[in-house]
């Protein structure tokens, strides 16, 4: 299942198109060359990057993945997040890139 943060990060890819492709990987359906940047599957590190057509192998079928951030290249995907984890930083002092997130993601949720 995949869960989309209120406040996606993106690069590469417009409003419009980022809407269709969300839309389209709801509903299980293949994207090009598109990628995600989602919380980690394995603690030791801080972010991964998936392109986003890996998302219909069953590995995914019956596990949560939590995207923070959209990108329209691998190239794209790697600076939004080094960016990411440089604004973490720079605003926490600490590599808590998730923590952080989730924090940015309640304060969008408040103001709403």
């Amino acid at each position: 299942m995949v869960v989309w943060k209120e406040e996606l990060f993106c690069a590469g890819i417009s409003e419009k198109k980022q809407k269709r492709i969300v839309r389209a990987i709801g509903k299980k359906r293949p994207v090009g060359k598109v990628y995600l940047i989602t919380a980690p599957s394995n603690p030791e590190n801080k972010l991964d990057l998936l392109q986003a057509n890996q998302l219909l192998q069953p590995y995914y079928k019956n596990r949560e993945v939590c995207v923070y951030g959209l990108a329209g290249s691998e190239e794209d995907a790697m600076e939004l997040a080094a960016a990411m984890v440089c604004g973490t930083y720079a605003a926490t002092g600490s590599f808590d890139v998730i923590g952080y997130l989730e924090i940015l993601q309640g304060k969008a949720g408040d103001s709403a």
